[in-house]
């Protein structure tokens, strides 16, 4: 048989990339199969396996695609943001971003259900390595607020930032049904309560009342 043209193989790759992003945040990696798959976009499963060697490859794709998401709307502008208040700022706003954009738009709780099988062990790594590489950009932006004394975490710094990544994390999933109005009075209550528990100076906490 002969080899499909570049542009033809380019749209076959991103047909299923698309779909099985789709099918993946829904139902997570047991919930969908190869079957699965290759009806919802309508290839045999020859063609899957053309591009990829199964379904973990493909899973792991398309978990590293959701990664990619969250480092464009939150973690990118976080670090390249000099000021640490705007800076946790915008893990808020960030997060309105991400709950809006159409790739995410059915849901993204599959990701969430990564079994414990050696099979998908590089997942796993994908996510603990996606993790501490989105913490350590948190740990950094408290830290330069700690040291221009804006914050006052004392110990509680690392910690801060694993909560801030387990709370970006759970709000991810309810939050993509609400208006966008109501988004971001969630959003703006979850920062003061951040500030007001941790700011040194008060007047950021009234401050915030404008975000």
């Amino acid at each position: 048989m002969p080899r499909k043209p570049a542009h033809e193989q380019f749209d076959t790759l991103q047909a299923l990339r698309d779909h099985a992003f789709l099918l993946f945040a829904r139902h997570g990696y047991e919930g969908v199969s190869i079957g699965d798959i290759a009806k919802a976009t309508g290839l045999s499963k020859g063609a899957l396996y053309w591009h990829f060697d199964g379904k973990a490859e493909l899973y792991l794709d398309c978990l590293k695609r959701l990664h990619r998401l969250f480092w464009r709307y939150i973690f990118e502008p976080m670090a390249a943001t000099p000021d640490p208040v705007a800076g946790v700022l915008q893990l808020f706003r960030g997060l309105e971003q991400l709950v809006r954009d159409p790739e995410i738009e059915h849901g993204v709780g599959g990701y969430w259900l990564i079994p414990h099988t050696p099979e998908t062990a590089p997942m796993r790594e994908a996510q603990r390595r996606f993790e501490l590489d989105s913490a350590a950009v948190i740990t950094e932006v408290l830290r330069r607020g700690v040291q221009q004394q804006r914050f006052d975490l004392a110990d509680d710094l690392e910690d801060m930032a694993r909560a801030m990544i387990a709370l970006m994390e759970t709000v991810i999933l309810p939050l993509r049904d609400k208006p966008p109005e109501e988004v971001h009075r969630i959003m703006a209550v979850l920062a003061r309560t951040l500030f007001r528990a941790y700011a040194k100076d008060q007047d950021l906490v009234q401050l915030l009342r404008a975000f």
